[in-house]
């Protein structure tokens, strides 16, 4: 099945005798359409995969991987040039939420429109109406035109319709972060109960956190390719080292030339470590981590060191300071030793950031780098939500609490 669109260009293309020259793929030619800059471009290649019956798959990847391309051929709407999609059981996508939308319909109505071009019958929205209405949180203005609504308000209604779908597969991108929180964490919930009831869901989404709380297991795409398939926390590590820049070289530490002190002893490498030990490029918020600092040099008569490091965002704010000397910290004398600091719950929000150290007697600098590495700090799940929070302003999560009483 195509679209009009790509029909009528079809058929331009043989008026006018301007198809390419025949590729080495014998069953089907590529088109002047799919050609850019004089060369061949393929959103998708050479993918294989299978997906079971009750799996709630994740399906990951930078901007342009393919991911949408694939989640339309897998809906039937774009035909793909080679290969095929064997797909068994009825299958319904929530890749736009509220297509089809009236503005001088009413919300009602605009539910019977929308339930039935996602495949619906007028029986089945009449039996699940009060329900989506409920779910969209929206019964007081049901027969108010949608062009009266608010954004969230359309956005919801769009969502609740889709939801109350029943298919056998159920193909989402990217719609689970519509409306408010508390929204947000109905929908989750609603997810959580259609993957219960052993239907297949293929979830889309740049919210990590939330696809760690729905997905047993993921896909991670990169240049139209599968790069990695498995459980979701090993996936999700590789997603972020492939769209987060590398940090910065530690190796090359020991060569600046922009440190200061006395110089016995200097700092060699920085590591960043999970809870477990696992050497890390960057870190996520509401998770433990471990800063792993080496030391090597000349043993020194000092009798105590003292460490410190700073945590600066890009502009050069100090964040943080963490010093040895605040939880009365020694350490003896020696050639080579390193030191960990363990971080029991990371609460920078998401960015990037620097790390200056210090290692000295008192305030008499032995080796004082400034800048020592960058430090990736991504989105995890430190409200324990099971979503991406919008932080808003400021560098630091807080943990809270809030208590409500009627006077």
């Amino acid at each position: 099945m195509t679209s009009l669109r790509e029909d009528l260009s079809r058929w331009w293309n043989l008026k006018k005798k301007q198809q390419p020259p025949a590729t080495n793929y014998t069953d089907q030619s590529i088109e002047n359409s799919q050609l850019t800059k004089d060369r061949e471009f393929w959103a998708l290649k050479d993918l294989s995969f299978s997906i079971r019956k009750g799996d709630v798959i994740g399906l990951i990847g930078a901007n342009g991987s393919g991911k949408s391309t694939l989640l339309k051929i897998l809906s039937r709407i774009t035909e793909p040039t080679k290969g095929e999609v064997k797909v068994r059981g009825k299958v319904a996508s929530l890749l736009e939420v509220g297509t089809g939308f009236h503005p001088e319909l009413t919300g009602r109505e605009n539910v019977y429109v929308n339930g039935a071009i996602l495949g619906m019958t007028r029986k089945e929205v009449t039996n699940k109406f009060d329900e989506i209405v409920d779910f969209a949180g929206v019964p007081d203005f049901v027969d108010t035109p949608i062009k009266r609504y608010s954004s969230g308000m359309a956005v919801r209604l769009g969502f609740a319709v889709a939801a109350h779908l029943d298919p056998d597969i159920l193909i989402v991108d990217e719609v689970l972060a519509v409306g408010d929180a508390s929204f947000q964490e109905k929908c989750i919930g609603k997810m959580k109960n259609i993957s219960s009831g052993g239907k297949t869901i293929l979830l889309v989404s740049h919210q990590m956190p939330m696809i760690e709380n729905l997905c047993s297991s993921c896909i991670l795409l990169n240049d139209g390719k599968i790069k990695s398939q498995g459980f979701t926390e090993s996936i999700i590590k590789k997603y972020y080292d492939l769209v987060l820049p590398s940090k910065s070289n530690s190796k090359n530490i020991i060569d600046r030339k922009d440190r200061n002190g006395t110089g016995e002893l200097k700092l060699v490498d920085i590591k960043l470590k999970s809870k477990d030990g696992a050497e890390l490029s960057f870190l996520r918020n509401g998770e433990a981590a471990i800063f792993h600092f080496e030391f090597s040099g000349t043993k020194s008569t000092i009798e105590k060191y003292s460490f410190r490091f700073g945590i600066d965002t890009n502009s050069g704010k100090r964040i943080t300071t963490i010093d040895s000397r605040m939880i009365n910290f020694k350490m003896e004398p020696a050639d080579n030793f390193s030191i960990d600091v363990r971080i029991k719950r990371l609460n920078l929000s998401e960015g990037s950031y620097f790390v200056t150290t210090f290692l000295g007697v008192g305030e008499k600098a032995i080796d004082w780098l400034p800048n020592a590495i960058q430090l990736k700090v991504v989105n995890g799940d430190f409200y324990e939500t099971g979503r991406v929070q919008k932080v808003g302003n400021g560098e630091i999560l807080t943990e809270f609490g809030i208590e409500y009483k009627e006077n």
